[in-house]
């Protein structure tokens, strides 16, 4: 059990926290008009609406926005008393891995380094947070929702915020700065042959706010996505007996078949109906579907339930004809 003077501390310091965003906010306050610290979220002042990424692409005004490294980990927010998800469903922490944060949000991502997102996912998913597993993560921390302004001037009360809390598990996301596209390009190249997933790029002058846009852009040498599994294909020849690719739906309805890049382990035992998994593929087909998607990952931290019905609970389906394989 810890001390009563470790609580002690704990409070003390959220205390100070407080102080420390009520003077920036009030300064911010009197400098900008009221309309500007409104958010698409602000009903609901606990549980911010994250901002999602676009695609980076040539072009981009790259001096305009702050670098940092695109952590391959869990996506997750303090809404100022829980930690949640992406799609705002509740993720158990040990209590002493949140223990003194402060009482307004944060946007970061729990992390257990450079190729280990299947532990980062192993702990996030448990029902019961397994003390071991989480010690093994960091909360690489973004950004802060409320807070005003642009990222820009975010980004200064983001790093004295986690310094306050001196909690060697929270660390800010180191974020720099670069010229050119050359530059930006360059700084890819090392980091993920360092064993980085990419970057990610966020608008020197914008504010905060949920919903996808180019203030938040991701790059990659390869393009990722998520789908939903609604079928197994039986498998043929060597994989006769196993699934020999998984039926997943897009986005906008349409359906692609992942059969490449499938592990043993998998197709013995494919993920079920409702599952989201993430596809890696390199670019689109004039239909806009991806060209040669490939399955990489099960994504055991996002909804299931509701994707199943949405997916019209099917759970295995007749190999379709040949023309439409690939596609």
């Amino acid at each position: 059990m810890l001390p009563a003077t470790h609580f002690a501390l704990l409070a003390l310091r959220r205390r100070a926290w407080v102080l420390l965003v009520v003077a920036a906010c009030v300064g911010a306050v009197n400098a900008q008009p009221a309309a500007a610290l409104e958010s698409p979220s602000s009903a609901d002042p606990a549980a911010p609406s994250p901002t999602l990424a676009q695609h980076y692409h040539p072009g981009v005004a790259v001096a305009d926005y702050w670098v940092s490294e695109k952590y391959d980990g869990v996506r997750a927010l303090w809404t100022g008393h829980q930690l949640i998800s992406r799609q705002g469903l509740p993720i158990r922490a040990p209590a002493w891995f949140t223990a003194g944060w402060p009482p307004v949000p944060m946007d970061g991502e729990l992390w257990a380094g450079r190729g280990q997102f299947a532990a980062a996912q192993t702990a996030v998913a448990q029902a019961t947070p397994d003390d071991a597993r989480w010690r093994a993560l960091r909360y690489m921390v973004f950004d802060l929702p409320r807070a005003p302004g642009g990222f820009g001037e975010r980004l200064p009360l983001l790093r004295r915020t986690v310094a306050h809390l001196g909690q060697p598990w929270v660390q800010p996301a180191a974020q720099w700065r670069v010229s050119s596209h050359t530059e930006l390009m360059g700084q890819l190249h090392r980091l993920e042959k360092a064993g980085a997933e990419g970057l990610m790029l966020r608008r020197d002058d914008a504010p905060y706010r949920g919903g996808r846009s180019d203030d938040l852009l991701k790059l990659k040498t390869f393009e990722d996505a998520e789908a939903v599994v609604v079928g197994h294909e039986p498998g043929r020849g060597k994989y006769a007996g196993k699934t020999g690719a998984l039926l997943v739906a897009l986005p906008d309805g349409r359906r692609l078949r992942l059969g490449s890049g499938l592990p043993d382990a998998v197709r013995r035992n494919p993920p079920p109906v409702g599952t989201v998994v993430t596809y890696r593929f390199n670019g689109t087909h004039a239909s806009g579907l991806p060209r040669f998607a490939r399955f990489w990952r099960v994504r055991a931290d996002a909804p299931s339930a509701a994707n199943a019905a949405a997916a019209g609970g099917q759970a295995t389906l007749e190999p379709a004809p040949a023309r439409n394989r690939g596609k």
